[in-house]
């Protein structure tokens, strides 16, 4: 394969360094084998790998800004992506002889001392550089975020990076010694600029997995404060975001569109689950009154949440009766909802994806129920599904095996389906054993 010319070269260049770095590590991913060292290849591949080395360096440098560069909710802080880029450019112009210090010392021996003064040092240089806007670099950044505030943040990079090594275990179990580790920080923060503990969590929220989680620091600052102090202090926007995504997840719940699918009722699914989790953290970091600001707001969301899952599982028995049509054998066994399987056309996709939604819902929010008070309706409602299944799959199997009630060609297909169905509405191993009998079933009939 010939070589890539040099104005071609130039170009994927360009391409390569402004990449997302999901593409990049793709891109990455795909010339690592032997081709990608051949031919024209080999040139793309090493710029790729360059470029990778240097971001390795520059994200290891702005490390507690990092996860602040990307799409965000609107009221976090958030930067564009190509904040990053911009900002590294400057340093190489303004700081080479650091920057190149700092990309010697990027190497897992060096790291595991922990992070080089340099890393600092050049976080320190950026946070002067966007203040003082004397220099081309810094002032491409005035074009796309707030400089100050960007500032405000490399500032306290350094309590952020000495933070992070510590952040998991402060949200996963707090303890005096660990309160006094995070009170620590806030303070080295609020010693920087006066108000500086909102940006402080901020920052050290955008690094956790679920950002709501940093309730538990905030709490161990303070020192579990009541709601009424909370709701009115600085930092009452970290309670009222999750709130508003308690209310938000809350919607969703009784908004879902079943004809979406399996995957629809699985977010929703995630959504009763995280506000478990959310108003947990909540009643663990907050000491909530009945009568306080968030107190009465919690009390409310638990009886919203409550009452939009018990709805939706409440519709599950209609789902399968539109699923699985039955013919009534009387009248009054119409009326009932009982009857014998009514083969007359194959199963509908719409209501077949409804039914599944529901299913995978009422499955998936098993292990958030009991606490959320819906538990005993949902063993309610899967006795009751779970009868109807047992009846409608022995009524199917007897069709299959003799042809006496339908087509026995639908009936295969929609014992199949019931299979699927008692999948979620007890467990795979049943769902096994339906398959086997329905097998059991076709062979005797053939």
């Amino acid at each position: 394969m010939a070589a890539v010319a040099a104005n071609k070269l130039l170009m994927v260049r360009k391409l390569v360094e402004t990449a997302p770095d999901a593409a990049l590590r793709s891109l990455e991913l795909a010339l690592s084998g032997p081709a990608g060292g051949q031919g024209a290849l080999a040139a793309v591949r090493g710029l790729v790998e360059d470029e990778t080395a240097a971001r390795y360096v520059r994200n290891s440098v702005l490390a507690p800004i990092v996860p602040l560069c990307a799409n965000r909710d609107t009221e976090q802080t958030s930067f564009p992506p190509r904040t990053l880029t911009l900002l590294w450019v400057a340093l190489k112009t303004q700081a080479p002889r650091q920057v190149e210090e700092a990309a010697a010392r990027c190497n897992p021996w060096d790291l595991e001392q922990g992070p080089p003064d340099v890393f600092n040092e050049l976080c320190k240089i950026a946070s002067k550089g966007l203040r003082a806007q004397a220099e081309p670099g810094f002032q491409a950044l005035d074009a796309i975020c707030d400089i100050d505030e960007l500032a405000s943040c490399l500032e306290l990079s350094a309590i952020v990076r000495s933070a992070l090594p510590k952040l998991q275990e402060w949200v996963s179990k707090m303890s005096e010694e660990r309160a006094s580790s995070a009170r620590l920080a806030y303070k080295d923060a609020c010693a920087i600029r006066p108000d500086a503990g909102p940006l402080l969590f901020e920052m050290l929220a955008a690094h956790l997995p679920d950002d709501w989680r940093i309730l538990r620091v905030i709490s161990a600052v303070m020192e579990r404060p009541n709601d009424k102090f909370w709701a009115s202090s600085e930092v009452s926007v970290f309670g009222e975001r999750v709130l508003a995504d308690i209310e938000k997840n809350i919607a969703f719940i009784e908004t879902f569109d079943p004809t979406k699918g399996e995957a629809e009722g699985r977010k929703a699914a995630q959504g009763a689950q995280k506000i478990a989790q959310q108003i947990t953290e909540f009643e663990q970091s907050v000491n909530l009154a009945k009568d306080g600001p968030w107190g009465r707001r919690i009390a409310k969301h638990k009886q919203a949440v409550a009452q939009a899952v018990e709805g939706r599982m409440n519709k599950a028995e209609n789902e399968l009766l539109a699923a699985l049509p039955l013919r009534p054998i009387s009248i009054l066994g119409g009326k009932k909802g009982k009857g014998v399987p009514q083969l007359t056309a194959e199963p509908d996709e719409i209501l077949t994806k409804r039914l599944t939604a529901v299913l995978v819902f009422i499955a998936e929010v098993r292990g958030c129920a009991l606490q959320s008070g819906y538990g005993s309706s949902r063993a309610k409602v899967l006795e009751k599904l779970n009868g109807r299944l047992d009846q409608y799959i022995e009524d199917i199997l007897h069709i299959v095996r003799t042809g006496d009630g339908g087509d026995q060609g639908l009936a295969r297909l929609y014992v199949d389906l019931a299979a699927s169905y008692i999948a979620y509405s007890r467990d795979e191993k049943t769902a096994e054993i339906v398959r086997r009998r329905a097998a059991a079933a076709m062979a005797a009939a053939a």
